[in-house]
């Protein structure tokens, strides 16, 4: 049997729309975010949906919640879930871009940064940037990030995979797109747009993308 997946990023908040660095901070969803995330809900509303999965962040339950109400099969049940919460960008948190740019740039070098643009594996790269660029604040490796992401969803693969059933997860930016990326290697987004849908199939014990667009 097959487990689809359904890979959704919360909707826009009001640090989002403030351009600043979000990762374990807070903040709730923009008319425009809950309005998508309605939009996303009523895309969906014909799927059902054997259990969600959100992140214990606020904005990822939200999200979730108003995707689920819209939803014209049985209402599954939301769970909790701290494995799927965002990176924590320690020093960076709540930084404007334009303030986070060059920070970065001074602390890893001009060079550094144009390998990661050009290169492979970006997500991963700008996740260990984050960690090595953060002095004396612990930050995530983006194997811990991916191995969160992972452990999550095949506990629940696991769990369902002898009925053929549908999953909503939903979380953040980065860690669907390290996960993404893991499986991907053509993956060139470097990040998820608020609400942007991948499906992904879990079958005796192993992932495939169907769908990233």
């Amino acid at each position: 049997m097959v487990v689809h997946f359904y890979l959704v990023r919360h909707g826009q908040t009001k640090l989002n729309r403030l351009h600043r660095l979000q990762g374990i901070t807070d903040s709730p969803l923009t008319k425009k975010g809950a309005a998508k995330a309605y939009k996303l809900g009523q895309r969906l509303s014909e799927i059902e949906f054997q259990a969600v999965y959100a992140s214990d962040l606020k904005r990822a339950q939200t999200s979730a919640e108003i995707i689920v109400a819209e939803n014209k099969k049985k209402k599954p049940q939301i769970y909790c879930e701290p494995d799927l919460r965002e990176l924590s960008f320690g020093f960076y948190e709540e930084m404007k871009n334009r303030q986070m740019i060059p920070a970065v740039l001074k602390k890893a070098g001009p060079k550094k940064i144009l390998k990661i643009i050009r290169g492979p594996k970006r997500v991963s790269k700008i996740v260990d940037m984050f960690r090595d660029t953060n002095d004396g604040i612990q930050v995530e490796s983006a194997a811990e990030l991916n191995e969160r992401i992972v452990r999550i969803l095949t506990q629940s693969g696991m769990k369902y995979e002898n009925q053929e059933v549908n999953l909503l997860i939903v979380a953040h930016a980065l860690i669907l797109s390290i996960f993404i990326e893991n499986l991907d290697k053509d993956f060139h987004f470097l990040f998820l747009r608020n609400t942007h849908l991948s499906k992904v199939n879990y079958k005796e014990g192993k992932f495939s993308i169907v769908e990233r667009k």
